[in-house]
């Protein structure tokens, strides 16, 4: 036998339970966490893409998404992606998908439900665009759609951004 058994705990301190640590709020989860706290399943994009067909494509209502994700409904956020532009007025970005993936959509595969966000801008407020830059967006998330955006579903996630700002990493440190 190599090397020696690992002992148990010796001291009353060591037996306690593990306390978990304080619940982490939406936001917290969010700017912890950014796309992957909104990632589902392939039963729950099923779900979503039966609730859509079932409203025609015009809609997808908060009920249907997992808990799990309903409770980012109005939760402020931080997250960072890249920006496809949308609606442009005088070189200011007003609207525009952020993805969690550069290479999406242009590049590779539409990204699913929970692989972008339509962002508009709060009035008052605008992003600017340069390619292939990640961006941070700071503003308030809704979760479920409630109409078409120029030819596509309606989307899953949407967010009221009061900023967008390059970033150099789409990763937190």
């Amino acid at each position: 036998m190599r090397g020696k058994p690992i002992a148990g705990p010796t001291s009353a301190r060591a037996e306690e339970p593990v306390r978990a640590g304080p619940r982490l709020s939406p936001a917290e989860r969010l700017a912890r966490d950014g796309f992957e706290a909104l990632r589902m399943n392939d039963a729950e994009r099923a779900t979503i893409a039966a609730a859509l067909e079932a409203s025609e494509h015009k809609q997808l209502p908060l009920e249907c998404f997992p808990e799990r994700v309903r409770e980012f409904d109005g939760a402020s956020a931080v997250l960072r992606g890249w920006m496809i532009p949308g609606r442009m007025e005088k070189r200011a970005v007003r609207d525009f998908m952020l993805v969690r993936d550069n290479a999406a959509c242009c590049f590779g595969a539409m990204p699913t439900f929970d692989e972008w966000i339509h962002v508009e801008m709060e009035p008052g407020h605008e992003a600017k665009y340069l390619k292939q830059v990640c961006v941070e967006v700071t503003g308030t998330l809704a979760i479920g759609g409630r109409e078409l955006v120029e030819g596509i579903d309606p989307p899953a996630l949407r967010l009221r951004a009061t900023r967008c700002r390059f970033v150099e990493s789409p990763r937190r440190p």
